[in-house]
């Protein structure tokens, strides 16, 4: 068991037009998983989570693995003991969107996440939206699922900013809005519709990490892939984020690339002050 990981903070800011009643929020982000433990039961990371003292956690996917008859009880356990602790925003990566589709493969997997999942009283976001607030601070949050094409090999599958208009409209800009997508393949995309922060993962770092952001490969296959981690801006100041993850499977190597968890605090301002 390497129990073994990084934190890595990010410190945005973000004026709104209505005076905001907290100067700052905070968010952890769990991203990739993949049923890795740190300490028994994750309890390591839960500790570490509950001193960071979110407002709020939000998962980018992929807490499990994806295979047939692989044991869920890692990823289900994380996901009871954080929701008792700390409210879960919670997107389906890929490998939770494997199992939704393919039940003649993968049998009771998904149906026994969304028991745990609703259960628990997570806030599971399959293409949709939750509007809230954090501490007086008006926060829209977005989960994202893609379909399969954007998701193949070799081959990147054009996706236009009304796709994501016509999931979840546009952006009030009355609110902070938090955009969980899974893959950063389609970050020009994700930047372009208008989220304030879009979180990211699925690449582990690109297993050897080059620099700050290239990795040496993506799971699409791609070669020295720029979008493997870190932190990326877009035309309007608005921003997408791609952590590292905390696990892996299928390739367990990590060169420089170490397991991370992300941490982002927000400081609001008013436009008019």
């Amino acid at each position: 068991m390497n129990n073994k990981y990084t934190i890595k903070t990010y410190q945005l800011k973000k004026e709104l037009p209505n005076e905001p009643q907290a100067k700052s929020l905070r968010f952890v982000f769990v991203s990739d998983l993949h049923n890795h433990e740190f300490g028994p039961d994750n309890l390591l990371l839960l500790q570490e989570i509950e001193r960071l003292n979110p407002d709020a956690v939000l998962v980018g996917g992929d807490t499990m693995v994806g295979k047939a008859d692989s044991p869920m009880d890692v990823a289900l356990d994380f996901i009871t003991a954080l929701a008792d602790r700390f409210p879960v925003y919670y997107a389906n990566g890929n490998h939770e969107y494997r199992l939704r589709i393919y039940p003649e493969q993968y049998k009771d997997m998904y149906q026994r996440f969304l028991e745990v999942i609703h259960r628990e009283g997570v806030h599971h976001l399959v293409n949709r939206s939750i509007y809230t607030e954090f501490r007086g601070v008006p926060v829209a949050i977005h989960g994202f699922e893609a379909d399969r094409k954007y998701y193949h090999r070799f081959k990147k599958a054009d996706m236009p900013v009304s796709y994501l208009n016509d999931i979840f409209g546009r952006p009030d800009p009355d609110y902070y809005h938090i955009l969980l997508a899974h893959n950063p393949d389609y970050i020009h995309t994700y930047l372009k519709w208008g989220a304030d922060l879009t979180l990211s993962g699925h690449c582990h770092g690109g297993v050897m990490r080059l620099g700050e952001h290239y990795g040496l490969i993506s799971p699409n296959m791609k070669l020295f892939y720029p979008y493997a981690h870190g932190l990326f801006y877009g035309e309007n100041n608005n921003c997408m984020l791609v952590s590292a993850g905390l696990g892996e499977h299928t390739i367990p190597v990590r060169l420089f690339n170490p397991r991370e968890l992300v941490v982002v605090s927000v400081d609001f301002s008013n436009k008019q002050n």
